[in-house]
């Protein structure tokens, strides 16, 4: 995941890049269908509003990360690469943009030069380890059944 710093006028600080947001409401969307069905490209990008262009790119990268499968022909599409229990955001996340890394420092303070004297580089630490322990708890199954209320999913944290 790469965080990214907004401007002044931008009211939002750090956040998801829209690759990662659109790998997962993909995911979504073809978890949300049957056993046996298959979503294509063009269903996705349109009823998830992404852009097909950047469609096609996101799913490569769910494909080849093992999150989906994909077929080509007259039955082809894209389904799940494994059940929904066994894919978590985090494994959504990493797959479209590689691996989460909050800071320069973290995960790995080894190799950053200010380490040894820096008091807020075990507070990124902690962040890091939190978001990405949340991630990688929370799997698509568990969104997937979450009761909604107005077409939002209510998902509780549990700590």
């Amino acid at each position: 995941m790469r965080l990214r710093n907004f401007s002044e006028e931008d009211p939002v600080g750090l956040r998801f890049t829209r690759a990662a947001d659109y790998g997962v409401r993909a995911m979504m969307h073809i978890g949300s269908l049957s056993d046996d069905g298959v979503a294509l490209k063009d269903d996705i990008a349109a009823a998830q509003h992404i852009p097909p262009s950047f469609t096609a790119k996101i799913l490569r990268k769910l494909v080849k990360a093992g999150l989906l499968r994909s077929a080509r022909g007259v039955n082809g599409g894209f389904h799940l690469g494994k059940p929904a229990s066994q894919i978590s955001l985090l494994d959504i996340v990493e797959g479209v943009e590689g691996p989460i890394h909050l800071t320069e420092c973290a995960p790995d303070p080894e190799h950053c030069a200010l380490a040894h004297d820096c008091p807020v580089s075990t507070v990124w630490l902690e962040v890091q380890r939190q978001m990405t322990g949340l991630l990688g708890a929370t799997t698509l199954d568990a969104l997937l059944s979450a009761p909604r209320k107005n077409k939002r999913a209510v998902y509780t944290i549990q700590r």
